[in-house]
């Protein structure tokens, strides 16, 4: 069942009840007001019956004479009207046949219902004393005039709520129509889209409404998975790239060394430093990437354990320094004792020396490289400063983007800033370029502790 389906069925249910709801609400009242109505006609009726009796009693006439007097002035052709002393002997009767024993009709004062006769009806009786005589008067009227209304009404309402609520029904069916016809326009729209084009947006007339604003918002849910989609192809773009060149350097030295036959144990033992080397370099750039494809997968937790963060600093700082003398730069840590941090000590690590290898590869040959710990409020703070060239400024938001190198000859893969953002942010902290310049640039994280 489709959904215009179910909503005119779940509309044309409440008209339903609406309607029958109302028409018991109108029953009841118009029941009670005909009864009112009734009444209020009896108690009249009486009125002008006392006043011809007071009438004619003044004139001297006794009970007997007026009450016969009384029956040839007021005429009532579907009211019964009684007449009797106060002993209850009857004075005068007349109008509608009686379908009752006229007794049981005066035997107590007030309004009063009769619903043992084969014709219920409705009676009015009332003492009254006039001078020296005392007489009784009731009003008696049938109430199938009121079941014969009742039955008119029931007639119109059911005919008034038949054609209601097949208005309504054929009114909620094109409205609902209407409403859902954008829906089936937009699926028809995303059933187009495909993996290969994900640039097509969904049309909709109205932007404002519910509708519209469901468009926008699967709109956005498309421009989130089309950047998604792009990273992923621009990164396996990027690692082919990155990939290729260690690939391509130990087929070629291989290829080399046994495209002809006599080669010395020196030729050998180049070419296999050669591999040796770029295997290195290929081992470093696949555990990145699984590291970053892992984080971006959530698939990497961290690993807590309380730990100092000065000590692995310096740790990070005394590994790095064979490297640093190849190219003649001093690194140095100033750090305050008893750092305590918890966090995951093996990304940490990786952190702190992918900040310090950045460092010391972008530093001036015999140049410096300081790394600083200190516990500000509630967070400790690890600056890396360098003596680089610095970086320009339109580039110091892209330098934490994957495979980014704005040195092209450097041996570097352009994964280090990438994951040591990474790791700052798994850990509730910061990682943000400082500040940079001809005399530098300064790296600081800030992680909470």
């Amino acid at each position: 069942m489709t959904i215009r389906t179910r909503l005119t069925v779940w509309y044309t249910l409440a008209m339903v009840v609406v309607l029958v709801t109302g028409a018991v609400a109108v029953t009841v009242v118009q029941d009670r007001l005909a009864v009112e109505r009734l009444d209020s006609e009896l108690a009249r009726l009486l009125l002008t019956l006392e006043g011809v009796m007071h009438t004619e009693l003044t004139e001297g006439l006794d009970l007997q004479a007026s009450a016969h007097e009384a029956s040839r002035e007021v005429v009532a052709p579907d009211r019964l009207l009684v007449l009797t002393d106060a002993s209850g002997s009857l004075l005068a009767m007349w109008g509608a046949p009686l379908t009752a024993d006229w007794r049981a009709l005066t035997a107590s004062r007030g309004l009063q219902t009769l619903a043992q006769t084969a014709t219920p009806l409705r009676a009015l009786t009332r003492s009254t004393t006039d001078g020296t005589h005392t007489f009784v008067a009731t009003a008696v009227a049938p109430m199938s005039e009121l079941d014969a209304g009742h039955q008119e009404l029931l007639s119109a309402l059911f005919l008034g709520g038949f054609v209601a609520l097949a208005s309504a029904a054929l009114g909620g069916w094109v409205v609902i129509r209407q409403t859902l016809t954008p829906l089936g326009s937009m699926a028809g729209q995303a059933a187009a889209i495909t993996a290969r084009d994900l640039s097509t947006r969904l049309r909709v007339r109205h932007h404002r409404d519910e509708v519209g604003r469901f468009a926008a918002a699967f709109n956005g849910v498309l421009d989130r998975l089309s950047a998604a989609v792009h990273a992923q192809r621009q990164f396996m773009a990027d690692a082919a790239h990155e990939l290729r060149t260690p690939v391509s350097v130990v087929r070629t030295a291989a290829q080399v060394t046994l495209a002809r036959n006599g080669r010395s144990g020196a030729d050998y033992q180049e070419a296999l430093e050669i591999v040796a080397e770029q295997s290195t370099r290929l081992t470093r750039l696949v555990d990145s990437m699984f590291l970053l494809a892992r984080a971006e997968a959530d698939g990497l937790p961290l690993v807590p354990e309380p730990l100092y963060f000065d000590e692995l600093v310096t740790d990070c700082v005394r590994s790095l320094r064979v490297v640093a003398q190849e190219r003649q730069v001093t690194v140095s840590a100033k750090v305050e004792g008893d750092t305590t941090y918890t966090g995951d000590p093996a990304l940490l690590r990786q952190m702190v020396g992918n900040l310090l290898e950045n460092a010391v590869r972008h530093a001036r040959p015999s140049g410096v490289v300081s790394a600083s710990v200190a516990r500000d409020g509630g967070a400790i703070t690890l600056r890396i400063q360098d003596d680089g060239s610095g970086i320009p400024e339109n580039e110091r938001e892209r330098i934490f983007d994957r495979f980014v190198r704005l040195d092209r000859q450097s041996a570097g893969a352009g994964l280090g800033l990438p994951i040591a953002r990474w790791v700052a942010e798994a850990h509730g902290g910061t990682l943000a370029l400082e500040f940079s310049g001809p005399e530098g640039s300064c790296f600081t994280a800030r992680l909470p502790v």
